[in-house]
């Protein structure tokens, strides 16, 4: 991962050029998530560090297309690995491609096999259809968005500057059903770490919208 944020007119670029070529090699259970997800509902697109997506079935063969794709707005030619990595004992594997853009920003894509371990259809009661940036997407819900944004792992955990875009992302969804976020939360095993971030943040003096609501839906 990178530490320079790209503006948002770069990932949206590449996520535009990319999605075709998923679909063609039948990775057309793509899921959109992370601070893309976030943007997805809103009306100003977020910069953002990589582009992350849930892409089961990704293969050397579609790295290398996709690779291809990219080298079009690249200053060198893109690379690509794979890691075989874990969440709390499952295996997480997650494939990645290095791009330094022609415009000389550093940006990492990365997709993800499975989400937090767990097979990704564990996600469809999540899931909705977004038409954006001429592109039928398929992202999480806002609730799961939140819960997701909530449970970053150590050593990151929720920075200050993660719990403010997450307040405005409350904010601008406006009604959120929190019920669902607890749901979430359950389903995915995550009530301890959101738990401990929240903890973290109080200790901060940083306040989350509705944190209150999360942590009463211990038995949700």
């Amino acid at each position: 991962m990178t530490n320079r944020r790209v503006p948002a007119k770069i990932w949206i670029d590449v996520l535009t050029r990319i999605t075709p070529i998923l679909a063609e090699s039948h990775v057309t259970d793509m899921i959109l998530f992370g601070s893309q997800a976030m943007s997805a509902y809103m009306e100003r697109a977020l910069a953002s560090k990589d582009l992350d997506l849930i892409a089961p079935g990704i293969t050397p063969n579609i790295l290398e297309k996709t690779q291809d794709e990219l080298k079009q707005i690249a200053a060198q030619t893109p690379t690509y690995g794979h890691l075989v990595g874990e969440y709390a004992g499952r295996t997480y594997p997650v494939s990645h491609i290095y791009l330094k853009h022609v415009t000389g920003f550093p940006f990492v894509i990365e997709f993800f096999e499975n989400f937090l371990g767990y097979e990704s259809n564990r996600l469809n009661p999540f899931l909705t259809l977004k038409n954006k940036w001429g592109l039928e997407l398929q992202v999480l819900l806002p609730e799961a968005i939140i819960a997701t944004r909530l449970a970053f792992r150590p050593p990151e955990r929720v920075s200050p500057f993660n719990a403010s875009r997450l307040n405005r992302f409350i904010k601008h969804i406006g009604n959120v059903d929190w019920r669902m976020v607890n749901a979430f939360i359950n389903a995915f095993e995550l009530r301890t770490v959101v738990g401990e971030n929240l903890a973290g943040l109080r200790a901060k003096r940083i306040s989350i919208n509705g944190a209150s609501k999360i942590m009463q839906g211990e038995s949700v």
